[in-house]
């Protein structure tokens, strides 16, 4: 594979790299976002001498930032978007001048005139500027709110927004879900990671015929607890009418108070939901037919560095070799191969597939294990969010952890060199016995885009996933490090860290995407632990070059997966 190559031939023999290549991806540009506060009020109701915020009357001045005492406050927008996008606080009209910098915008909840007289009501003149906007590529959010009696009070002006609306084949329906909560699961089609949403009460969407390659984003449905239970429908739609992109959105509450609910996730949904606005770019995850095979060929390398003044050292370490870079010094190693077969077992309807790796030909050297048969069942989701991993067998039940390396996650079609988003990801944590099954932690990471590069003379996206933590954050003790196999169990007790927090896990997963198929063509997974282990049947040393050589252990693994 080329993408090996040209690893290769960076490095000389001696390890050092040839020449000068960019390790940091270039920085994307942040979103450059337009929030409209032209028509939508600011906070004006004033409590006491010191504070002033929005209305809890009427709608006038909710919505809006710097107002920490109000629970429809928008500042929990502004702080989870802030660093990725560049947000500029909108207060003047919708002129080509005004949006011919902007990226995307956001029209919040316009007052009601009949609630806040002295805001003005869209114009024609910028219903019009806004249409040749999202023609000519930029992107436009609109959040509005429910729209029966009993919510006039956070009414919004409708006759000219409707007008907008329309223009995109767009309407809504004059209803309210009240606060429901929403459930997400494994596999939704546009968000990821979010077992619960919480839609704020809103109202239910509808498109009409004029609209442009409609998505329902988000199906929602009245609260369990509300009577009229046929409120159902959906929530949040997307249209790409000309070049540009249009999200109705049927509730703008979602993303204040409630972003506190401790049940929901309605962050997560913020940043991926904000995510749609980029411009596409055309990047596509993989498709998985039923029947499709892709085979992989699986190696797994692993070394240990601990001083032989260490009563660890002198454990036994079944299957591992010696590396001896000194006459002295043995250091164990540990090598593994397999062959995996990655196969679709079909596609629901929202386009997530239930896929299968079979493992064969797994070796530890030489060592042959019985695997054939075994296999990983997973699901990937539309973007490419592996969950519900399943095993039969050890063999499969080891590999498990670095599975999810197979698939790229692609959250929208806007991604660029540079951009970055969140995800839940498995963590295979390197234990002392390399063979035994690995302990294995869950944590959210970055995942960025780095560049793109040429691999067997194809496109392919580098994405990488890094991350240094204490092992006490994840929950990692010495027990979890000394399996059963290497340690007795009788013998446990005379280990523990030489500091609470233990020591650190340096993790890095990169993954090369063929950029007109997303098929991973090459995964690699790198860990190491470096943790102070104190046997407590010796005296500790005072200085700190004693400490390391009778307690420090180094265990790293890589695991590497290259599509044949």
């Amino acid at each position: 594979m080329i993408g090996l190559l040209l690893t290769v031939s960076m490095w000389a023999q001696t390890g050092k790299p040839r020449g000068t290549f960019s390790y940091s991806p270039v920085p994307a540009k942040p979103l450059r976002i337009y929030f409209d506060y032209f028509h939508h009020s600011l906070p004006n109701t004033k409590v006491g001498n010191h504070l002033v915020t929005g209305s809890w009357i009427a709608g006038a001045g909710r919505y809006a930032w710097d107002d920490f005492v109000h629970s429809n406050t928008f500042d929990p927008v502004f702080t989870a978007l802030g660093h990725e996008h560049f947000i500029t606080i909108g207060r003047a009209p919708f002129t080509k001048e005004t949006l011919k910098d902007q990226d995307a915008v956001l029209i919040l909840n316009p007052d009601n005139p009949k609630v806040v007289p002295e805001v003005p009501a869209l114009a024609d003149v910028e219903i019009r500027n806004l249409i040749e906007y999202v023609q000519k590529g930029g992107s436009l959010m609109i959040m509005i709110n429910a729209t029966t009696p009993d919510r006039a009070a956070e009414d919004f002006e409708s006759v000219q927004l409707k007008k907008l609306v329309n223009a995109f084949g767009l309407a809504w329906n004059y209803d309210d879900t009240h606060y429901s909560d929403v459930p997400i699961g494994n596999g939704h089609a546009h968000f990821y990671d979010v077992p619960v949403f919480h839609y704020g009460a809103g109202c239910t969407l509808k498109i009409l015929p004029g609209a442009v390659k409609p998505e329902v984003l988000m199906e929602v449905a009245s609260d369990a607890g509300y009577p009229d239970r046929h409120v159902r429908g959906p929530g949040i739609i997307q249209v790409r009418p000309g070049k540009g992109k249009v999200i109705l959105v049927g509730d703008i509450g979602s993303w204040t108070g409630n972003m506190a609910r401790p049940w929901a996730e309605n962050e997560r949904i913020l940043k991926q939901l904000f995510r749609y606005l980029k411009p596409d770019q055309h990047v596509v995850p993989a498709q998985y037919p039923k029947g499709k095979k892709l085979e992989y060929k699986v190696t797994v390398a692993g070394l240990q560095a601990i001083p032989v003044a260490n009563s660890l050292s002198a454990l036994p370490k079944p299957v591992y070799r010696l590396f001896k870079p000194r006459e002295k010094t043995g250091m164990p190693y540990l090598e593994g191969t397999a062959a995996l077969t990655l196969q679709s077992r079909g596609i629901n309807e929202q386009k997530a597939a239930s896929l299968e790796a079979r493992i064969r030909n797994f070796s530890w050297f030489d060592s042959s294990i019985h695997a054939e048969g075994q296999t990983v069942r997973f699901a990937a989701s539309r973007q490419g969010k592996v969950t519900d991993v399943s095993t039969s067998g050890t063999a499969a039940a080891w590999l498990a952890p670095d599975i999810a390396s197979l698939v790229a996650l692609m959250p929208v079609d806007g991604l660029k060199p540079g951009d970055a988003w969140e995800s839940l990801e498995p963590l295979r944590i390197p234990a002392l016995q390399g063979t035994d099954l690995p302990p294995v932690r869950t944590l959210e990471m970055p995942v960025t885009y780095v560049h793109d590069e040429m691999v067997n003379g194809v496109r392919c996206r580098l994405l990488r996933t890094a991350q240094e933590t204490w092992l006490k954050d994840l929950g990692i003790g010495v027990t979890d490090l000394l399996t059963s196999t290497a340690v007795n169990k009788a013998d446990l007790v005379h280990y523990r860290y030489f500091n609470d927090r233990g020591g650190k896990l340096l993790f890095k997963r990169e993954q090369w995407v063929n950029a007109e198929t997303g098929v991973v063509v090459k995964a690699r997974t790198q860990s190491r632990v470096l943790a102070w282990v104190q046997d407590t049947r010796k005296t500790v040393d005072k200085s700190n070059a004693d400490k390391d050589n009778n307690m420090i252990l180094s265990l790293a693994q890589t695991i590497t997966m290259e599509l044949q």
